[in-house]
């Protein structure tokens, strides 16, 4: 039960701090190009860990260059594509198309589940996640049906998919990390081999397009992406998805669009609908129906 309570605190918590990253996103649009942004995001997340890894370091060293191979692939995947996708989706998308396919990311995790583990998709958990779909819906579309229906996917909404099936593959593979190694040392070590896969990329873009226009507007939205989604969010997730799995974590994932909603509220002064107030109960009813456990369908679930 404690290992339960754990797990889903530190996945909803990773939610509610990534939730803030719609926000920076709007922000520094225009402002910084998406190679340079993600890699100065991580670059702060690094040198955030850093300190607190010291003990972790001397005992994970051995797993890390054992198991390098397995880091790498989930640093490119979480460090170095994840988040230069859905930054350069940004540029061409429009906010409804990304609302829609970034709350996929749990389906894509169910579905490559199942695929590759063969992990079962029981009736409940199924019908949990039409639910959380339907209120996705409603969200995105604040009750006009409409919108959804002259929906068009363009360059932008590729990219985001792009990330989308990285957080898929990346929530799935974090499974395989060898106990030997701990969140904090896994954590250092994939934030510092995606900066290294992503350091060529990045200097190409600095060198061919024009420099970030600094501003404290910028500085603050890296720093809260660095610090936030990276550093704490990333270490999160990493004990979430050790305590309860990658579907049930993907499933809290599902909550994004709430706490987005109320960031931007907040954040941009934003009204919130009725429409979407009842959209956001729907995702929440949903993940409760896919994830929570009852002693009678324990072994089923």
């Amino acid at each position: 039960m404690q290992k339960n309570v754990t797990g889903y605190a530190s996945a909803l918590l990773a939610v509610i701090i990534w939730s803030g990253n719609f926000v920076v996103a709007r922000a520094v649009a225009g402002l910084i190009p998406p190679w340079q942004c993600n890699f100065w995001r991580w670059l702060i997340a690094l040198i955030i860990l850093l300190p607190f890894a010291g003990k972790h370091w001397r005992t994970d060293w051995p797993a890390i260059k054992k198991n390098w191979r397995g880091l790498s692939l989930l640093g490119i995947l979480g460090v170095t594509l994840l988040n230069t996708f859905l930054y350069k989706a940004g540029q061409t998308t429009e906010s409804i198309n990304m609302a829609l396919l970034v709350p996929t990311a749990p389906v894509v995790i169910l579905i490559l589940s199942r695929v590759l583990y063969n992990e079962p998709i029981s009736p409940r958990r199924m019908a949990g996640v039409l639910v959380v779909l339907a209120g996705v819906a409603i969200l995105v579309s604040r009750g006009q049906w409409d919108r959804l229906a002259h929906l068009r996917f363009n360059e932008g909404d590729l990219w985001a998919l792009g990330g989308v099936l990285c957080f898929g593959l990346y929530s799935l593979f974090i499974r395989q990390r060898s106990p030997d190694i701990s969140p904090m040392g896994f954590s250092v070590a994939t934030f510092a081999l995606g900066l290294l896969y992503s350091l060529p990329f990045t200097a190409i873009e600095a060198f061919m397009l024009p420099l970030p226009q600094m501003s404290a507007t910028l500085v603050i939205s890296v720093l809260y992406a660095g610090i936030g989604c990276s550093a704490l969010s990333f270490w999160l997730w990493t004990v979430a998805v050790d305590r309860i799995g990658p579907v049930r974590a993907g499933m809290v994932y599902y909550s994004l669009p709430v706490f987005a909603g109320i960031a931007a509220s907040i954040v941009l002064h934003e009204r919130v609908a009725p429409a979407q107030l009842a959209g956001g109960a729907l995702v929440i009813s949903g993940i409760i129906i896919a994830t929570l456990v009852l002693p009678q369908h324990r072994a089923k679930a």
